[in-house]
């Protein structure tokens, strides 16, 4: 090669940096596009719904709450309580995974010994209706709030189809057999 050797490792150092930076974009946006890749920080609305999800009044916590206090006052087999409690365990971890993920402080259960069990298990069988309902609702509202964060989306529509799919007949049922199942 012929010419000026200042210019030619300028211009082999400048394509070198070029490429790296190439690289690094692709690289995070392949990242970003798997639901950013444990570095990305949510934006305060994707927050908020991870927050409400896991602490809010019909998130998790909630509903492990209220069927804690159904099965301290009913009996720690009884169902489908027992089951759905079981279930509501793992959804927290679910949603705290995703807090780790994304580094948002996981917020502390308000609710674990703090719910009073209804008075009948047909009460309790309509309270777990009613809160499986406005489960789904809240799931269906925050939904909204995370396209940009596939992880997230995947795991709120994944709690959600839970409630719908399998927490609210489950009750459904229940209720219809004067407030517990066999």
């Amino acid at each position: 090669m012929k010419g000026n050797p200042v210019k030619r490792n300028t211009t082999t150092i400048l394509w070198a940096l070029v490429i790296s930076a190439t690289f690094c974009l692709v690289t995070l946006a392949a990242q970003a596009q798997r639901g950013g890749g444990g570095t990305t920080a949510l934006n305060p609305a994707a927050k908020t719904a991870v927050l409400t999800a896991l602490a809010g009044p019909e998130g998790e916590y909630a509903a492990r709450a209220t069927y804690a206090a159904i099965l301290a006052k009913f009996g720690a087999g009884v169902q489908p309580y027992a089951n759905i409690y079981q279930a509501e365990v793992k959804h927290i971890a679910a949603l705290e995974q995703q807090c780790v993920k994304y580094g948002v402080p996981i917020p502390p259960d308000t609710y674990l010994g703090n719910v009073t069990a209804p008075a009948s298990l047909l009460e309790a069988a309509q309270t777990g209706v009613v809160a499986e309902i406005l489960n789904v609702a809240m799931y269906d509202d925050l939904l909204g709030q995370l396209q940009v964060y596939p992880s997230l989306v995947q795991v709120f529509t994944n709690l959600r189809d839970a409630s719908l799919n399998n927490h609210l007949p489950a009750f459904e049922a229940a209720v219809a057999n004067g407030g517990s199942l066999p």
